[in-house]
C-alpha cells in the first residue's frame, strides 16, 4: 500500500480541538506532527493581516496510507462538525536503491 502525508490547514483557534480529535482516533494512536506557517491569500480579515500580508495558520502532516488517510480525514468531518480546515494528500516517493 502507498505512503503518503495527510497534510490537514487549519486556523490557530482550532488547533487544540484538532490534537485532540486526532489524539482519539478510534483504529490507531496516531502520530503527527504541528507546526504554524503564514498563509498569503486574498481573504485577510483584520488590520494586522492586512499590515502583515498574512494569516497565521496551523499545519499538522500525518504519515499513513492512502485509504487510511480518507479514515482520518472522514473522521475529522464527521467529529468536527462545525470546523473549517483543508485537507490534502501527498503521495511519498520510494528512494530505495
Amino acid at each position: 500500500m502507498k505512503m503518503c502525508i495527510l497534510k490537514l490547514i487549519l486556523d490557530n483557534d482550532l488547533y487544540d480541538e484538532m490534537t485532540d480529535s486526532l489524539l482519539s482516533f478510534p483504529d490507531r494512536e496516531l502520530e503527527f506532527m504541528g507546526f504554524s506557517v503564514q498563509a498569503h491569500t486574498q481573504a485577510l480579515e483584520d488590520i494586522s493581516e492586512q499590515v502583515s500580508g498574512f494569516k497565521q495558520k496551523m499545519v499538522i502532516e500525518i504519515t499513513t496510507n492512502e485509504n487510511e488517510a480518507r479514515e482520518i480525514y472522514q473522521y475529522l468531518k464527521e467529529t468536527l462538525t462545525e470546523a473549517s480546515f483543508e485537507g490534502q494528500l501527498f503521495p511519498l516517493l520510494n528512494f530505495e536503491s
